[in-house]
């Protein structure tokens, strides 16, 4: 069954009249086919408990393993480690130069999803490898610190540092420093946001665009989403309390000053590419962050996929709505580069879907791929019971 996706621009300068609301679907009546199918084979393993001495690293390996199994990685030209210079300790970037291309190219900071408790520059990595190729750009995965075991505030503070080392360092990495954007998916899409908010109020580094991928921009929404949207797909209303529960033992969640839907003032932040998923639980709280960057006069690009759930983005192996999605930010994030204004793209500008595409998850590739993680999963299970 073909993917459906929403697709919506708003250009600089304040509306001239209301805004129509978007998307017009919010959530198909179905989750898209392939979202189920991959449900079925996620929910085939037990689930874990969110509770046990071991349940981070646990969970941590977790997103790594799924990570392996459903998501692509791309060749690209080159990609270097980076260790710079950070607020308290140093920070590690993970750096992808596209195959295609010439210096200098823009630049793109990927902060990576995960709750802000799990992820890292392996789960990044996919998505990192797709956008270089797809924009060709130099993408650079930002490694932030953690909680619980540190506060939000810190994680904050590397991403900061990062962005700002970039921009100072990007003919080094060559790449443009005036085609210069952030972005990041989930709790990486509220970094992101927060980056973009804080480069527009301290005059700097200027930003081309800001990408937010299902990006989380309240940390205690309570919306629609967060009901109809608790069961079944991947990120539940069980685990967001969790995730909830260990950023609260190191910081505030009822601080405004951490969620960038509560920003008083949005005017002159970076335009934004903002991509939503109806059987997401944060759902409206991305949707409703893309209304307030419009009505600050801040050009959006929106892409809402009503049939897809909350990571898709991440499975690109097995996803064609990941696919478009990758192929969409891109083509919208090259409007963006250089100077003069925003140039959204002026028509349909998505993926041709093809009946083999509805059989990505039988490609010997990808048969062999979940064979693999599938066994180190299973290794996995052994270790733990063990070690039980």
């Amino acid at each position: 069954m073909p993917i459906t996706v929403d697709v919506a621009s708003t250009i600089a300068g304040p509306p001239e009249e209301p805004l129509p609301d978007h998307p017009t679907v919010l959530r198909a009546p179905r989750a898209d086919g392939e979202v189920r199918r991959l449900m079925r084979q996620i929910n085939a393993w037990p689930a874990r408990p969110l509770t046990g001495p071991h349940v981070l690293a646990d969970g941590r390996r977790d997103w790594q393993l799924a990570i392996k199994a459903f998501g692509t990685r791309q060749p690209v030209r080159s990609v270097d480690e980076r260790i710079i210079p950070g607020p308290s300790r140093r920070i590690s970037l993970r750096i992808y130069t596209p195959r295609s291309g010439r210096r200098p190219r823009a630049l793109l900071a990927f902060f990576h999803g995960g709750g802000f408790i799990v992820g890292d520059l392996y789960t990044a990595g996919s998505t990192c490898r797709a956008l270089a190729n797809r924009t060709g750009a130099v993408v650079a995965a930002v490694q932030y610190r953690l909680c619980p075991e540190h506060s939000l505030e810190a994680g904050r503070e590397d991403c900061l540092a990062a962005v700002q080392w970039l921009a100072e360092h990007a003919e080094d990495l060559g790449a443009d420093p005036e085609s210069f954007a952030v972005g990041g998916d989930s709790a990486g899409g509220l970094q992101a946001a927060v980056v973009a908010q804080e480069c527009a109020r301290l005059g700097g580094p200027r930003l081309a665009a800001q990408v937010l991928v299902y990006p989380g921009t309240d940390l205690l929404s309570d919306n629609r989403s967060n009901r109809e949207n608790a069961h079944g797909y991947l990120l539940t209303g069980e685990r967001l309390d969790w995730i909830r529960s260990e950023i609260a033992k190191a910081s505030d969640l009822s601080d405004p000053r951490l969620s960038p839907l509560h920003a008083p003032d949005l005017r002159g932040v970076a335009p934004a590419i903002v991509v939503t998923a109806g059987y997401d639980p944060i759902r409206d709280e991305g949707l409703a962050y893309a209304r307030r960057l419009r009505e600050a006069g801040v050009p959006v690009h929106s892409l809402h996929y009503p049939g897809q759930m909350h990571g898709f983005v991440s499975f690109d192996r097995v996803l064609f709505g990941a696919r478009d999605a990758l192929h969409r930010i891109g083509v919208a994030l090259r409007g963006c580069w250089g100077p003069g204004e925003v140039r959204w793209p002026e028509e349909d500008h998505g993926l041709r879907q093809r009946p083999q595409d509805d059989l990505l998850w039988l490609d010997p590739r990808q048969r062999w791929n979940e064979a693999v993680a599938t066994t180190l999963a299973v290794g996995e299970q052994l270790r733990r019971s063990m070690r039980a």
